[in-house]
Parts: C-alpha cells; structure tokens; sequence
C-alpha cells in the first residue's frame, strides 16, 4: 500500500566547475514535465522512497540525494489509494531532494518520454507545477553556495 506521502528529486550534474544543469523529465501518460516523482511504499521514509524513485526512473545505482528544504502540499483527492488512508488526511506532503547524476548514465524509464538537460531557468520554465520550481531554486542556490548537506 501507498503511504501518504509524495517525494521529489530534482536531477543535476555538474557541467564544468562553476555551472551546473537540471533536468526535466515529460511524463508519458500526462504531456506534462517534472522531476523524478513519486509515492513512499509501505514502511519507506522519504529518503529511501526518493533513492527507489531514482532508481526506478533514472535507472542509477549509485545515489547521492541532496535533502531540500521546501516541502509542498497536495490534496489527498490526487491519490487513487487515498480510499485506504485514515479519513482525517486531507493532504499529502510532497519532500524535495537534489539526485546528483554528474557521470552517471541516466536511462529514463517508460514512465516518462524524453528528459532535457539545462540551466535553471530553461527548465524550471519548463516544469508544470510549482513545487517543483521552488524545489529547483532552492537546489540551485545550495549548489552555488555550496550547502549541500
């Protein structure tokens, strides 16, 4: 069963020793890009339900998570399982992280059409919905400030 809950990551890598880039992913069932998204399982925390979701949708082994700070909320209704959650949740938190994918290959999995590497602001225009974009300045501004724990 699905816990009430919701996890982001946001892909990054490092271009040169200065600049980084962020990806975007397009979900193939929505027409809509976002990060890596998804559900905690029965009995996972966040952190570990955001390494399974790297995982499963950027097809990496070997995962570093940045922990954001920006939290967002979403109401219950958007969760099919919602009908097996205590009635007094009425929105689910969404927690950010930052998936470091610098030398990795990443391999998109079939939940998802394309992905577009970029700067900040090329992607977050490109984001659907606002949670990601905040989780995605605030992982910019931790990388250049270099607060990445």
């Amino acid at each position: 069963m699905r816990e009430p809950f919701q996890i982001l990551a946001i892909p990054f890598r490092k271009k040169n020793l200065e600049e980084y880039e962020f990806a975007a992913l397009k979900r193939a069932d929505l027409n809509v890009w976002q990060g890596v998204a998804g559900g905690g399982e029965q009995g996972e925390i966040p952190i570990e339900a955001a390494k399974r979701e790297a995982k499963e949708e950027l097809g990496i082994d070997d995962i570093y998570l940045i922990k954001l700070s920006t939290i967002s909320s979403i109401p219950r209704s958007c969760f099919s399982q919602c009908e097996y959650w205590p009635e007094d949740i009425f929105v689910v938190p969404e927690y950010s992280f930052g998936v470091d994918c610098t030398g990795l290959k990443v391999t998109i999995s079939s939940e998802h059409s394309e992905i577009i590497w970029g700067g900040m602001n090329e992607i977050s225009s490109l984001y659907q919905w606002d949670s990601n974009k905040t989780a995605l300045w605030e992982l910019d501004k931790r990388l250049k400030l270099g607060i990445t724990v």
